[in-house]
């Protein structure tokens, strides 16, 4: 059984599902992902239609493969590219056992959507809750190491990165007061970094 947190959701999007004429897109993520996908469904409305699977599963959670089988699995909708962004959730789990659990997901995206260009994601920082300048060295320090698993596996998969740690470290103008969460400046440059890198492969 995996190690639930307090409250665990999922929130599925289907963009303009009455529309054949434009590539799709999938964002894969967690509310970070949520936030900034309105952003990047108008940065690219020219290109492609952006659907999502938002959700707080963990890596270890099997619910996150059942969720993510199952957006795969819509017959009306195949996707050119699919934007993975996944750390900030599950951290129970040691750094090897994240490390196992993103590769069995990974790989399993690639086995299902075989003709998508898939992109890892790097988790954003952490700073201490109403101290927006202010690194949480703790949960950052895992965060690094996440996102060093996540070019570990890119590299294993030929995968492209999108660094989204490096534009929102030291950036506290971007930063809400919770401290894992950003504000409207920070989704839209979030969206500008996630926008740039999907248009590489549309």
């Amino acid at each position: 059984m995996p190690v639930l947190e307090t409250y665990e959701w999922c929130d599925f999007w289907w963009e303009k599902t009455d529309r054949r004429d434009k590539p799709r897109v999938l964002l894969i993520g967690d509310s970070i992902t949520r936030a900034y996908r309105p952003k990047v469904n108008q940065l690219l409305k020219e290109a492609a239609y952006v659907d999502m699977l938002a959700t707080s599963r963990a890596v270890d959670n099997l619910s996150l493969k059942h969720e993510i089988g199952y957006i795969l699995s819509q017959e009306d909708f195949r996707y050119k590219v699919i934007h993975f962004n996944n750390g900030i959730h599950g951290l129970h789990l040691s750094d090897r056992e994240y490390q196992r659990g993103l590769e069995e997901i990974v790989g399993y995206m690639i086995e299902n959507c075989r003709k998508a260009r898939l992109i890892l994601a790097l988790s954003t920082p952490v700073t201490v809750e109403g101290r927006k300048e202010v690194i949480n060295t703790e949960l950052t320090d895992k965060l690094i190491n996440r996102n060093n698993a996540m070019k570990l596996t890119g590299n294993k998969y030929n995968l492209p990165i999108d660094d989204l740690y490096t534009p929102m470290l030291g950036r506290s103008v971007y930063r809400a007061e919770d401290g894992l969460h950003y504000n409207a400046e920070g989704e839209n440059a979030q969206a500008d970094i996630v926008s740039l890198k999907i248009m590489e492969f549309l």
